[in-house]
This record gives structure tokens, C-alpha cells and sequence, in this order.
């Protein structure tokens, strides 16, 4: 049976993927919980106990939204022999508008500060090297100004061209492209069917 690894976007919930262990064929999974207060790469060990704990040696799949797309392929780029295939959905590579806004109205929130556009953490993230599989999954539907300054297409959150901005050394990585929402991708079936053939093969 395969194994999941759910991990959250920012002030988000692991609850966020019932949809996804109810709908898909019988798995095994976690859904690490955790506070954006704290330091990514800090996170990245939490998982890797986690996985460890839950599953030993066996690999996982990582399954990663917004900015638990980020972590989840910190993990991967880190830990690659535990990764049977990296999947991110609605990825802020290269960050978004929407959190140096909000960071001038909410003091002293990581979240803003680790996924505005130049943030440390992406940039040290697209130095990264992953060869393994990796599919990324793009979200063109949404319109909300802020995420799309200067005309951009976006998905209500973060644009198109931010998720497609995926690290250079990540050797495999295969785009896909739903006419989804930010937060509607997680109910969206095509997303599903595609997790589907994973959990199968």
C-alpha cells in the first residue's frame, strides 16, 4: 500500500486533505500539522521524524499546497531516497505580491516574510537539486488583483508564473495545468484522478 505525505499551505489545516483521503483508493498517510511561526528548515526535520516514525524506511509520496509545496520540496531536495514522487500544488516559487502587502499591515508573521517575492528561503530553494520525479501542478483560475500586479494571471493567490517557476536543478519535473482556484484545486478532480494513478501503479 502507498504511503502519503499531506503537507499543508500557510494558515492552513491538514484537514484541508479530507477530500483527498476519502476520495482516493485506500492509502496510508499523515498530515503533519504546523505553525508558520516556525523555521522552515526546522519543519523539514519535523517531516522527516514524522515519515520516519510512521514509515521507516519505506518512501513516501509528498503531496504539497501552496506553501507546504515549498517545504514539501525542501524535504524532497534534502531526503530524495525517502521520495517515491513530489507532487506541488499552487507552489509560490517565486512568492507573491499579496504577502509583502499583507506584511505591511500584519507585523511579525513569518508566513509573509518566508513567501513575499526575493524571501531568503525561495531563493536558497531554487538552488536546490532534485532528481526524482516531480509533477507540479499550475492554477490559472483567479483574479484577484493583488496576486496578479501588473496584469498577471493568477489563481486568486499567487500567479501563474510564480508557480511555474520551479528550481533549475529539479531534473523531472512535469507542469500541469488546472483551470482551478487556490484553495478550490483541493476539491478538484482532476487532481484527484491524477493522485489516483500514483496510489496505483
Amino acid at each position: 500500500m502507498k504511503n502519503i505525505m499531506y503537507i499543508h499551505g500557510a494558515n492552513a489545516d491538514p484537514d484541508n486533505f479530507n477530500y483527498y483521503t476519502l476520495k482516493l483508493p485506500e492509502h496510508n498517510f499523515i498530515r503533519p500539522s504546523y505553525n508558520m511561526e516556525d523555521d522552515p528548515y526546522d519543519l523539514v526535520e519535523l517531516f522527516r521524524m514524522r515519515k520516519q516514525r510512521e514509515f521507516g524506511k519505506e518512501k513516501v509520496i509528498l503531496v504539497g499546497h501552496s506553501f507546504g509545496g515549498l517545504l514539501a520540496s525542501w524535504y524532497a531536495s534534502v531526503y530524495p531516497k525517502n521520495v517515491e514522487h513530489l507532487v506541488t500544488i499552487a507552489a509560490p516559487w517565486e512568492g507573491t505580491p499579496v504577502a509583502r502587502i499583507l506584511a505591511m499591515i500584519f507585523r511579525n508573521k513569518k508566513v509573509f516574510e518566508n513567501t513575499r517575492p526575493g524571501a531568503e528561503v525561495l531563493g536558497l530553494l531554487q538552488e536546490k537539486t532534485y532528481n526524482g520525479l516531480h509533477t507540479n501542478i499550475v492554477c490559472t483560475s483567479g483574479s484577484n488583483p493583488l496576486a496578479g500586479l501588473g496584469g498577471k494571471a493568477n489563481d486568486g493567490m499567487i500567479s501563474v508564473d510564480s508557480q511555474l517557476n520551479t528550481p533549475p536543478k529539479f531534473k523531472n519535473t512535469e507542469n500541469i495545468t488546472i483551470d482551478a482556484g487556490h484553495s478550490g484545486v483541493l476539491l478538484n478532480n482532476s487532481v484527484t484522478d491524477f493522485l489516483q494513478t500514483l496510489i496505483e501503479k
